[in-house]
């Protein structure tokens, strides 16, 4: 019964560790696709497997986990960003990342709009990253039945998400993500408006915990369709406020949602928030260097002039605006 016993531990725990789910071990030997169970954990883990390799960090929810960090300009940089994260789940991470020697030349921060609603959730911050402790040993968490059916999922099924990783951990589109239609309302487009912006102060205490790096935000691209409903519904005035004031706290800021070929072209998302790999490596390119044509950079615009020049585009795009909502 011992010998029984132990095998079958054997066999799950060889089974998890070549599938990998959650990353401790470089990832899937078996496939050519890494899904994301839990990037908060897989995400750790990864990067302290690979530490001493990177001189960068990005950091965002969601839309910029596609944001390629192999197109970052003479930088190496670990894409912290996961789904629906928060500013102040970055800076639990970034002194969590300073606590086990990570002093990084770069931050990038994706900085949306959404970070200043009025009600955005609450964190979701490991207990291993709130208590400076390693995550769970890997011969631990690999003898569960619950990461076997990770492994399972991984190697039968569908992805827990829109979005899947490459062996080289890079974010892509999953296949199967659905087609864009601006007449078909963006989920929680209206949630709550964006006044809280006194959350701004959580990039200082970031600057706090990096104090020699260079910082870089930028506002991800969403659906002119989108901004052009914010106009309509009246709180364009406070999501422009908001991502300018933001800006401040950087030392280079673009923004990418004000509206452009990019974010009129409904084949570049798959459902107006997150969009594709093309795009994003476009930003990825430009960041460094002010941006494509599209882009504001906020560093050399008031918010005055943010305001006045999103109309403008809005006014520039409106025969494009009509035309998606009639498709």
């Amino acid at each position: 019964m011992t010998a029984t016993v132990v095998a079958c531990a054997l066999a799950v725990f060889a089974f998890n560790a070549v599938v990998d789910p959650l990353w401790y071990f470089g990832g899937n030997k078996a496939g050519t696709v890494n899904y994301a169970f839990n990037e908060r954990l897989s995400k750790m883990n990864l990067f302290l497997s690979r530490q001493g390799q990177y001189d960068c960090v990005i950091f965002g929810d969601s839309r910029t986990t596609l944001l390629p960090e192999d197109k970052i300009k003479d930088h190496t940089c670990f894409n912290f960003a996961f789904s629906a994260g928060k500013a102040a789940e970055a800076i639990a991470y970034a002194y969590y990342l300073r606590n086990h020697g990570f002093d990084p030349h770069l931050v990038i921060v994706g900085v949306p709009a959404t970070a200043f609603r009025e009600r955005i959730g609450g964190t979701d911050i490991p207990d291993f990253i709130r208590e400076d402790d390693a995550p769970k040993l890997p011969y631990i968490a690999y003898l569960s039945f619950d990461v076997v059916s990770m492994s399972w999922q991984t190697l039968f099924g569908r992805s827990p998400l829109d979005r899947i990783y490459d062996r080289e951990f890079l974010c892509h589109v999953a296949s199967g993500a659905p087609a864009y239609k601006p007449v078909k309302p963006i989920r929680d487009l209206f949630a709550s408006r964006f006044t809280r912006t006194q959350r701004v102060t959580l990039y200082d205490e970031m600057r706090e915990v990096f104090p020699d790096a260079e910082f870089v935000g930028y506002a991800p691209p969403i659906s002119a369709w989108a901004i052009k409903a914010y106009d309509e519904k009246g709180w364009l005035d406070e999501y422009v406020a908001a991502i300018h004031l933001a800006s401040g706290k950087f030392d280079r800021f673009l923004d990418y949602s004000v509206p452009s070929a990019m974010t009129v072209d409904t084949g570049n998302t798959y459902d107006g928030t997150h969009y594709s790999e093309a795009a994003n490596a476009t930003i990825a390119r430009h960041l460094l260097e002010g941006g494509t044509a599209g882009a504001l950079d906020l560093k050399k615009v008031d918010a005055v002039e943010m305001r006045r020049i999103y109309s403008e585009r809005l006014k520039q795009y409106d025969a494009e605006l009509k035309a998606g909502l009639e498709r």
